[in-house]
């Protein structure tokens, strides 16, 4: 068991896997009118074509996916919001929200994802900050902490501002990060809603400007979102998502023209569909290692992969993904299933694709009689040193006292 568990300490698993590099163009790749573009798969992260997708744009409104992601996570949908004097001076698109008005933060997010109403953003915005310069902030915190390194923003609406800008590849990941969201997914892939409002004159019926969602000239079969945005100086803008045979991805595409918009879409979700597919690469729950365990009732605990992991591969050509197995040495009992004990590290042409967690498969409780062994065997040994050396120097005292009473009894005696 030990040399086995040895051996597995140190496998490094070189998958050949009979697939394809992703390089970002490929022959057949499809010709883009948009400035920038990219195409990712939803469930890996994957680039699986980019055309200057980390060049900083204006987004216009696709600004939004992130002010709905935002405010999904702080706030309830339930909220009353009370409409103040800056929404009515938002400019762009609108649903002519009107000061003093209160509407359900719900129909105010349909109203800003499906009317694109620029109002909305804003009376969303400083619900939840108290101004449009807070919200952007805190929009700007939680763009990092999805991994837009190239987003900044300055309002919720995407109003065009030199410092208001971001990245097709940023947008993307945005957007998968809110499609992770029920609620948004809900809100996005709705082609109509209604909205409660008192005034019976004011607007109430929302249409949702993602065509690929509804028309017969542009729809895209499986388009489950997100966002598009238009104005002069961003042009005509998208994210669009779409979910075939369980894979989802997602496409933006920044400043392209007209109807264009909506082919460049097209275009990128059939590049994906047809070219790629994901494979299962780690099994969640699989015993990758076995490690020793000291001081523990059971010598060895199992490790096993923390999740699944999935990768998308192209459907032609040939590479390989290294899968580096690497647990610790050893452990000290007592060790809690569920522990993190190791790392499965993925890599492609050696650059590091993944990450997956190795983690003990049971409870190893500690064996005290074990533990306290070693400390036994080298105690022991100290203790009976100390007993015999005690004993010596008693010994020794005794055979003086007997010695200084002869010499003194025979001194007597003379």
């Amino acid at each position: 068991m030990i040399v086995v568990a040895k051996k597995i300490l140190s496998v490094i698993v070189i998958v050949w896997l009979c697939l394809g590099s992703i390089p970002y163009a490929w022959a057949g790749a499809p010709e883009i009118s948009g400035e920038a573009a990219v195409l990712i798969d939803a469930g890996t992260g994957q680039v699986l074509y980019g055309k200057d997708e980390h060049k900083r744009m204006y987004p216009a409104s696709t600004t939004k996916t992130l002010t709905a992601l935002v405010a999904l996570e702080h706030a309830k949908l339930t909220d009353l919001v009370t409409i103040g004097p800056n929404a009515l001076q938002a400019g762009g698109t609108s649903i002519g929200l009107t000061e003093g008005e209160k509407i359900p933060l719900k129909d105010l997010l349909y109203a800003l994802m499906l009317n694109s109403a620029n109002d909305a953003g804003v009376a969303i915005a400083e619900h939840i900050s108290g101004s449009v310069e807070k919200f952007a902030a805190l929009s700007n915190q939680e763009a990092k902490k999805i991994g837009a390194k190239d987003t900044h923003f300055t309002n919720p609406h995407g109003m065009p501002d030199k410092n208001h800008y971001s990245t097709a590849y940023d947008l993307a990941l945005i957007a998968r990060q809110a499609m992770q969201n029920q609620e948004f997914r809900r809100i996005v892939s709705t082609v109509h809603y209604q909205v409660s409002r008192a005034d019976p004159n004011a607007q109430k019926y929302l249409f949702n400007h993602n065509k690929l969602l509804w028309s017969k000239i542009y729809g895209y079969q499986g388009t489950t979102g997100v966002k598009t945005g238009y104005t002069v100086e961003a042009g005509q803008c998208v994210i669009a998502s779409a979910q075939r045979d369980g894979r989802e991805l997602i496409a933006v595409v920044l400043h392209s023209d007209g109807s264009n918009i909506w082919s460049d879409a097209t275009k990128l979700l059939d590049y994906g569909f047809t070219n790629f597919h994901s494979r299962q690469v780690v099994k969640g729950g699989q015993v990758m290692a076995n490690i020793p365990v000291k001081y523990g009732k059971s010598p060895n605990v199992d490790l096993v992969a923390s999740r699944d992991f999935y990768y998308t591969f192209p459907l032609e050509g040939a590479d390989d993904l290294q899968i580096s197995v690497q647990p610790q040495k050893e452990v000290k009992a007592p060790v809690t299933r569920g522990q993190v004990l190791g790392s499965i590290l993925l890599s492609q042409n050696g650059k590091q694709v993944g990450k997956v967690d190795l983690v003990a498969r049971g409870n190893v409780a500690k064996d005290w009689i074990a533990y306290l062994t070693p400390s036994f065997w080298v105690v022991l040994p100290l203790l009976f040193l100390f007993w015999l050396r005690h004993r010596i120097r008693i010994y020794r005292l005794r055979q003086k006292r007997l010695a200084r009473q002869r010499r003194y009894y025979g001194a007597y005696e003379e």
